[in-house]
């Protein structure tokens, strides 16, 4: 085992935990995928000779494109997830900024919101 394939399984062990932990904390089924990815990504570096055995068993032939083909569909997925959470945070500070805005055409008028000053 050489020093990447170390340094990446502390790396992908970390990243799994975090997302597990994650997961018992929030219930989002995003952080399930996650600990998924980072727990094939650790077991292909760690045995890189299953990656051949898979991608020869689904006809791609060799375990590194089996590998990029992965983590091409897991960068993809991840990058919709982010998506998703950007538009669930946009459709909230809309619904903040108009119910402020319903909050203060219902106030009474100010003329002066800065204060009088002399």
């Amino acid at each position: 085992m050489n020093t990447f394939q170390i340094v990446f399984i502390g790396f992908s062990a970390l990243q799994a935990a975090l997302s597990l932990r994650r997961f018992a904390r929030t219930h989002q089924v995003a952080a399930l995928g996650f600990f998924a990815i980072w727990i094939l990504a650790l077991g292909l570096i760690a045995r890189p000779e299953v990656s051949t055995r898979i991608a020869q068993s689904v006809g791609i032939g060799r375990g590194v494109d089996f590998v990029i083909y992965s983590l091409l569909i897991a960068f993809l997925w991840a990058h919709y997830q982010q998506y998703l959470r950007y538009k669930r945070v946009e459709n909230e500070v809309t619904l903040l900024v108009r119910e402020l805005a319903i909050q203060r055409a219902a106030g009474p008028a100010i003329a002066d919101p800065g204060g009088a000053r002399a």
